[in-house]
């Protein structure tokens, strides 16, 4: 009788393709595990899917990752090798101008091969018409920069964006959650990029009016990167759609910052042609990377967030310490080599331990949501998130002020 009632609880085990393993009783895995073809069979069926899931999200989240680093790298580059004495001889305005045009292209190609059609909502595009005026507006700052204070010390300035959008993200979304590993990798990696472009102190000053507007570009990167990354990730349209709004408005307004001399070269298009400067050959090259670069990051964005963006953006600046050295004479130092080497290593250790970290711990929140327990947030926890977002905000409304003072 007992060999009966457990042949037929085999069979009972093996017609039930929809019961739960993890909360069979003891006796049933005990009969399960002795054959090895039908537990095979019920884990495959069971558990692989979600680990193929998994590895293949953070596979995506690895290969844009790496694509940035590259196509990124390739920019600053060609970017570097396009000026002229340090200067630019094209205009800056019309350079992102193209770009634009050649990213809303490749875009349309995109959306027009995909088979989802649908139209945006109105409040997504005014959201895209935002964040397209604040990139335009910071690329020509960026540009500015560039030929004020050098690139050593807009990338010691550019070291404080990771931390700072981790803040960001953090204090005005509930649904964020860091873990304590990812706080310590920011922390270092932080240290670790002032490590490695520290200026030299006889030639590191840079003027109140320079750094107050370096300080402002960080914030407003940090911001338009998290509000950029959420409206992907939410898919109220398809992506190639999305891009299609950002790229046609920041077309828009790059051609009036060309058109109006508002721009990092401060000319308009009565003194310069539009494709002035375009006979360089490295120029051409800014465009491409440049463009590229756009389809890259909104990828990121997608499969990541704002701060995989920053990660890779400290790594391609650890790599380009080899270019500088072989194309521009930079001679390394103890500092920059030991920066360099705390960028890879947090980088490494902020996708080999942090993340999936991270993973596991919304992973058991979800759990926790789905059997009905409801996730509240303590009364410290939301009041450190409340001061984080007033201090971060305080600071931007001082810096502007700050930076206005100067044109009062």
């Amino acid at each position: 009788e007992q060999g009966g009632y457990a042949a037929f609880q085999l069979r009972s085990l093996i017609f039930m393709p929809t019961r739960n393993i993890d909360h069979m009783d003891e006796e049933s895995a005990t009969l399960l595990s002795r054959n090895k073809k039908v537990s095979t069979e019920i884990i495959d069926a069971k558990v692989m899917p979600a680990e193929t899931k998994k590895e293949k999200k953070l596979s995506h989240k690895f290969i844009a990752f790496f694509g940035l680093v590259l196509v990124q790298g390739a920019h600053v580059l060609f970017f570097r090798l396009s000026q002229s004495g340090g200067k630019y001889e094209y205009n800056t305005a019309s350079a992102i101008a193209v770009t634009e045009a050649i990213k809303l292209g490749m875009s349309g190609g995109l959306w027009w091969r995909d088979s989802e059609r649908i139209a945006p909502p109105t409040t997504l595009f005014f959201t895209y018409t935002i964040l397209a005026f604040a990139y335009a507006v910071n690329n020509q700052l960026a540009m500015y920069l560039l030929t004020n204070m050098g690139t050593g010390m807009l990338s010691l300035g550019k070291s404080m964006a990771p931390m700072l959008t981790a803040l960001v993200m953090w204090s005005l979304f509930e649904d964020e959650r860091f873990v304590q590993l990812q706080g310590i990798c920011f922390i270092l990696l932080t240290m670790g990029l002032i490590c490695l472009f520290a200026p030299d102190q006889k030639t590191g000053v840079v003027a109140p009016l320079a750094m107050g507007w370096l300080i402002l570009s960080v914030f407003v990167s940090a911001i338009t990167s998290v509000i950029n990354c959420r409206v992907l990730q939410r898919g109220a349209c398809s992506l190639h759609m999305q891009n299609m709004l950002l790229y046609s408005q920041g077309f828009i307004f790059n051609l009036a910052l060309y058109m109006s001399g508002l721009n990092a070269t401060g000319m308009s298009m009565e003194h310069q042609g539009f494709f002035d400067g375009y006979d360089n050959f490295f120029v051409v090259w800014v465009l491409i990377s440049q463009s590229f670069m756009g389809l890259v990051i909104s990828a990121v964005y997608k499969y990541g967030d704002a701060i995989v963006k920053c990660l890779a953006a400290a790594v391609q600046s650890a790599i380009l310490l080899v270019f500088d050295a072989m194309l521009f004479g930079y001679s390394f130092n103890i500092q920059s080599i030991m920066g360099a080497g705390i960028v890879i290593a947090t980088t490494y250790t902020y996708f080999a331990e942090a993340l999936p970290q991270l993973q596991k711990v919304k992973a058991a929140e979800k759990a926790q949501v789905e059997k009905g327990a409801v996730m509240k947030q303590s009364a410290a926890t939301r009041i450190l998130r409340a001061g984080t977002a007033v201090s971060v905000g305080t600071a931007l409304f001082g810096i502007s002020v700050y930076v206005l003072t100067f044109y009062v």
